[in-house]
C-alpha cells in the first residue's frame, strides 16, 4: 500500500509541470492526471525558467530513465540496481537505497512538457511548494503538488536543456533524508548531472 502511495504522489510531482490548471485541493492520495497532450503541455510556455547553459545529451534518458545514474554514482549515493517503469508523462525509473527499500527515488524525465523547465514554472500555481535553485550549476526547482517534506518526501525539477526537465522525487523512510529529504534529492541531481555529461 505504501508503494502504490509513493507512485500516486510522483504521479502528483509531475503533473505539476504538466498541467494547466488546478485539479482541486490536496489530498493524501490525490487524482492520477496528466497535461500531456493539452495545449499547455506543447505551446504557450512564457520561457520563464533560467536558460539552461549547457544543454546536455538526454537521447539515453528519454528512453531509459535508470540510465540517468551510473552504476558508480549509484554506489556513491548508497544505491542500488534501478527499476524501469512506464508513466504517462515518460520513462521512469524507481530506485531504492541498498540497504533499505523504504528509502525510494523516481527519477522521470518530463517528456510530456515540451518546453522544459519554463513548463513547471508556468503551472507553479498548482504547486504546495515552489523553490528555485541550481543543481552543478543548472536550472531547477524544489517543486510539489503536495508538500511532504516533514514526512520524508521532496520533488526537485532539474532542466538539462530548454525543452526537458528531470523530476526527481525522493520517498525516505529512514535515516537523515526521511526529516530532510531534499539534500537527497540535490544530490541525485548532481550526480545525474554527471553522468550525462560523461555520456
Amino acid at each position: 500500500m505504501r508503494r502504490s502511495l509513493v507512485l500516486v504522489f510522483a504521479a502528483a510531482a509531475l503533473v505539476a509541470g504538466c498541467s494547466g490548471t488546478k485539479s482541486g485541493t490536496a489530498s493524501s492520495e490525490p487524482s492520477y492526471t496528466t497535461g500531456a497532450g493539452s495545449p499547455s503541455a506543447s505551446s504557450g510556455s512564457s520561457g520563464s525558467a533560467p536558460k539552461v547553459p549547457s544543454p546536455l545529451k538526454t537521447s539515453s534518458i528519454e528512453s531509459d530513465a535508470c540510465s540517468a545514474l551510473s552504476a558508480a554514482k549509484r554506489s556513491e549515493l548508497g544505491l542500488g540496481e534501478g527499476e524501469q517503469r512506464t508513466t504517462s508523462v515518460g520513462p521512469g525509473c524507481s530506485i531504492f537505497a541498498a540497504d533499505d527499500r523504504l528509502n525510494q527515488i523516481e527519477i522521470s524525465p518530463v517528456l510530456a512538457n515540451k518546453n522544459g523547465l519554463s513548463d513547471v514554472y508556468d503551472t507553479k500555481a498548482n504547486d504546495e511548494y515552489f523553490e528555485p535553485t541550481e543543481v552543478a550549476g543548472y536550472p531547477a526547482v524544489y517543486a510539489a503538488a503536495l508538500d511532504g517534506r516533514k514526512s520524508g518526501k521532496c520533488g526537485l525539477f532539474v532542466g538539462v536543456t530548454d525543452q526537458l526537465a528531470v523530476n526527481i522525487l525522493v520517498q525516505y523512510d529512514n535515516g537523515p533524508g526521511a526529516s530532510d529529504p531534499c539534500p537527497v534529492a540535490l544530490k541525485v541531481g548532481e550526480a545525474m548531472i554527471q553522468t550525462l555529461k560523461e555520456g
